[in-house]
C-alpha cells in the first residue's frame, strides 16, 4: 500500500529582529515565539531546497474533499495573533520565494501598538495570503459554556468576514486547549477546520477540526526547519519529544480549575 503524505503544517508568530515586546499588548507578547527576520528567510530557503511547496488550508481542505491535488511535498505556513512584522517582514519574504501562508486575527487586538490595522490584515488577503480567526481575544476557551464558544467563534469569523471581504474558514485555537465541543460548533459555524498546537504530522485522513502543528520558537534554525518536516533522525525526535511534554502540560493544566499561563 502507498505511503501515505505527510502535510506538516507550521505555527510561526511574529517576525521581527526586535528584542522588545514591552510595546505589544500584554496578552499578545511572542515570548519565545519570535524569530528573526534573517531566521525567517534561512526557514525559507530551507524549503525551497527541501522540494517543499507551501500550501493554503484551504487547498488542503479542497484536496480532502476531492476537489484538487496536493504538490509532493506540500507545507503550511501559519501565523497566530496578527503582529504588524507579519505584513512588514514576513510578507514580502513570503512574496520574494513565492510562498503563501495562513494568518490569524486576533480581532481584539487589531489596531492596538504592534500589531496590525484592519487595512493591514486586507493587505495580508489581497497578497494571496489565507486570512483565519483567532478568536474575539487571545482567552483559553477551557471553562467556557457552549453558548460563549459559540460566540466566540461566530463572532470573530463574521466580524473579519466582514471587514475585510474574504471567506474565513478556519479556526486556531487561542494558547492551545481544545474543549471537547469545539470541533461540533467549528462546524456548525461555517469553519472549515480547527489548527491545534498539538505537534505531529497530517494527512489527508486527519481529522480536520484537529489539525496539528509545530510551533516554531525562538532560536529554531533553517537546519532545524529541515530536521524537523524530515520526521526522522535524533533532532526531529528531540523536537517532537519536547513539543509532546508541552502538549500535555498545556492540555492538563487547560482544563477547568487547572492553572492556564
Amino acid at each position: 500500500m502507498a505511503r501515505e503524505q505527510k502535510i506538516p503544517i507550521l505555527m510561526y508568530h511574529s517576525v521581527s529582529d526586535s528584542g522588545d515586546c514591552a510595546g505589544l499588548p500584554p496578552a499578545f507578547r511572542p515570548l519565545g515565539y519570535r524569530v528573526g527576520v534573517s531566521v525567517f528567510r534561512d526557514h525559507l530557503e530551507a524549503l525551497r531546497r527541501g522540494g517543499w511547496s507551501t500550501i493554503l488550508l484551504r487547498d488542503l481542505a479542497a484536496a480532502r474533499e476531492g476537489r484538487g491535488d496536493l504538490p509532493g511535498r506540500p507545507v503550511i505556513l501559519t501565523f497566530d495573533d496578527g503582529y504588524a512584522d507579519n505584513l512588514a517582514a514576513a510578507l514580502p519574504l513570503l512574496r520574494e520565494g513565492g510562498a503563501r501562508a495562513v494568518f490569524f486575527l486576533s480581532v481584539s487586538a487589531l489596531e492596538s501598538p504592534g500589531m496590525l490595522t484592519w487595512s493591514g490584515a486586507a493587505a495580508l488577503g489581497e497578497a494571496g495570503m489565507e486570512i483565519g480567526s483567532h478568536g474575539m481575544g487571545h482567552d483559553l476557551l477551557s471553562g467556557r459554556d457552549e453558548n460563549d464558544l459559540r460566540r466566540e467563534l461566530e463572532e470573530s469569523r463574521r466580524t473579519i468576514g466582514e471587514r475585510l471581504g474574504c471567506p474565513v474558514e478556519h479556526f486556531s485555537l487561542p494558547r492551545g486547549y481544545l474543549p471537547p465541543v469545539l470541533p461540533r460548533l467549528a462546524r456548525a459555524a461555517g469553519y472549515r477546520g480547527l489548527c491545534t498546537s498539538r505537534p505531529g504530522f497530517n494527512t489527508l485522513r486527519t481529522d480536520p477540526f484537529r489539525l496539528r502543528r509545530y510551533p516554531v520558537r525562538t532560536g529554531l534554525s533553517g537546519e532545524g526547519v529541515a530536521a524537523l518536516l524530515s520526521g526522522s533522525g535524533w533532532r526531529y525526535r528531540k523536537i517532537h519529544f519536547t513539543e509532546t511534554v508541552r502538549d500535555r502540560l498545556r492540555v492538563r493544566h487547560g482544563r477547568p480549575g487547572g492553572a492556564a499561563r
